[in-house]
């Protein structure tokens, strides 16, 4: 009997964890819906600030580590090399001098891995608690799927990062 007890009250504790009061998931389904579309307005208008906004928390981790390995390549150029490194990324010295995460998601690296993505048409979205993930098929007829975590209310999305450019 306790243990049928003990396995009720974990299930009931794993719904209350999973499942937050007022939860509509057709509500949710549209926050990232909406989610998607500000992704794709940002990416198309290459702006740093809002991508920045929209990743969770280990791409923005990534994205910092591959603006990190940027600098440093920048750093150790000769100068002649440099300006080919800027145009590779698409920053000018500056940017590249005092490279960061979300400057990184402005670089040319960052938009040629996800410039289809504004273009793309959404296919399918999946929500289960703070959890969700969507698909989309790009221009050029692949599908694609990404995850999201909602972070503090706001749907974040795990987006690979492109590895910096080695010279």
């Amino acid at each position: 009997m306790r243990m049928k007890l003990l396995s009720l009250g974990i299930v009931f504790a794993a719904c209350l964890i999973g499942c937050q009061p007022g939860d509509d998931p057709k509500k949710a389904e549209e926050q990232v819906k909406e989610a998607f579309k500000a992704l794709q307005t940002a990416i198309k208008e290459k702006d740093a600030d809002k991508i920045w906004n929209l990743l969770d928390k280990d791409s923005q981790s990534d994205a910092e580590r591959e603006a990190k390995a940027a600098k440093e390549v920048y750093g150790k150029l000769a100068d002649k090399d440099k300006t080919d490194y800027e145009k590779r990324l698409n920053l000018t010295d500056k940017e590249l001098a005092d490279l960061t995460g979300k400057l990184y998601v402005k670089s040319e690296v960052f938009y040629k891995k996800h410039h289809e993505i504004p273009d793309s048409k959404l296919e399918k979205v999946s929500v289960s608690g703070d959890a969700a993930s969507l698909n989309f098929i790009e221009p050029d007829d692949d599908n694609v799927k990404i995850s999201l975590t909602r972070d503090k209310g706001q749907w974040k999305f795990s987006m690979k990062i492109p590895k910096a450019p080695e010279k």
